[in-house]
């Protein structure tokens, strides 16, 4: 392959995935397709700052790379939306562990800044047990002020979506951002959360427990609700 402006020229898999990956924006359209299919409008308001012909030009080149492809959405939406392919998912595990990373070594949140509960989330249960989740089974629901997200197993491992969870949770909890964050920065236990008064769970103290185990997060032994 010659030298030119989309790749860096060395037969290396980092410097491949980065000829396809490594343009400003890719990685943040990815984000939000691991979350589950994304309209193209969607897409648009969870990337303040992307001009619409960079993003048609950034989706049409996932596209062409096999990353992503168009799909329709079931009935009642039907509607034409963009969707990760088997190529695609092989990166969310990449993709979440990144999250966590930047959690921990980022440079710190800015009030002024877009922030999204789901996006949190994402980087909090990247050091998840996938094996154990599956065991754990059933799903866990989060309600962060007027967001919803849940997390759960499936055959592609841990998956984060959007909304009320499709099922009746094992664990729930309510928080607002600031916690969720202080949480995910390690900065406060899910029990001091809760001793707190800013964070609330429902679930049995045996699940509660599990879960904290299941999704590496600090606490057990925290009573729940």
């Amino acid at each position: 392959m010659g030298m030119n402006a989309r790749t860096y020229g060395q037969n290396c898999g980092l410097a491949r995935a980065l000829d396809l990956l490594g343009e400003r924006w890719t990685l943040l359209i990815l984000r939000d397709l691991g979350m589950g299919p994304r309209r193209y409008k969607d897409l648009a308001s969870g990337l303040p700052g992307i001009g619409t012909n960079l993003l048609a030009s950034r989706l049409k080149s996932l596209e062409e790379a096999g990353v992503i492809e168009r799909i329709v959405l079931p009935p009642p939406a039907s509607v034409a939306a963009y969707a990760l392919t088997n190529a695609g998912e092989e990166l969310r595990p990449m993709l979440g562990q990144l999250a966590a990373w930047g959690l921990r070594h980022g440079a710190g949140f800015d009030d002024a800044d877009m922030t999204r509960a789901e996006w949190i989330i994402q980087g909090m249960f990247a050091r998840a047990d996938a094996d154990a989740a599956s065991r754990f089974g059933g799903v866990v629901q989060f309600d962060v002020g007027e967001e919803s997200a849940w997390i759960g197993p499936s055959a592609n491992g841990i998956v984060l979506r959007p909304g009320a969870a499709p099922t009746t949770p094992k664990v729930r909890l309510q928080t607002d951002i600031s916690t969720l964050l202080a949480v995910a920065n390690d900065e406060i236990t899910v029990a001091e959360a809760m001793k707190s008064g800013t964070l609330f769970v429902e679930a049995s103290a045996e699940d509660m427990d599990e879960f904290l185990r299941v999704y590496a997060l600090g606490g057990v032994g925290a009573s729940a609700s």
